[in-house]
């Protein structure tokens, strides 16, 4: 089944979660920062293990919209495209305090945030060898890989400061 141009239009809207992906003003991390606020609201009201099957899907998709714009467009990579960005995001704030004390929850969402944005932007490491992989793969695996980064990070980080983060009820 073949996709119209004007669907395709519409899709790759979607990847680069217009307006946000032509913001003049470090679109990458406008797009991080909805991924905080959108992934904050989730992991408080979703259950853990539905939560990892969002990502699951989220991730799908957002590789899915990733196709469709460089199908329209035609080019590595796109600034514009900032639904990785927020994929990436969903990862880090994996390992996000639970805690009643709001002052620990935002603090370790900056710490996400933080972290998340640092690996993104500096591709230290495996990160920068996932971004050279071709096509949708290659935009949504280096910032997957930079959110896991970010993960683990931050859980050495917490579990360093005797904090329980979130993702340890995966095992309760």
């Amino acid at each position: 089944m073949s996709i119209n141009k004007k669907n395709l239009f519409y899709l790759s809207r979607f990847a680069e979660v217009y307006p946000i992906g032509h913001s003049k003003y470090a679109p990458g991390t406008m797009g991080s920062l909805i991924g905080v606020l959108i992934g904050c609201f989730l992991i408080l009201n979703l259950d853990v293990k539905i939560y990892l099957i969002f990502l699951l899907f989220f991730i799908i998709v957002s590789y899915l919209l990733c196709e469709a714009h460089l199908k329209f467009y035609n080019e590595k990579d796109p600034k514009v495209v900032v639904v990785d960005e927020i994929s990436g995001q969903f990862i880090a704030i994996l390992g996000c305090v639970q805690s009643d004390k709001s002052t620990y929850m935002f603090l370790s969402l900056l710490l996400s945030f933080v972290l998340f944005r640092f690996f993104d932007i500096t591709k230290i490491g495996p990160i920068k060898r996932f971004e050279d992989l071709p096509n949708g793969i290659g935009i949504m695996a280096d910032d997957i890989v930079a959110g896991l980064f970010a993960l683990v990070t931050q859980a050495a980080i917490l579990t360093s400061l005797n904090q329980t983060i979130y993702i340890k009820t995966l095992w309760n």
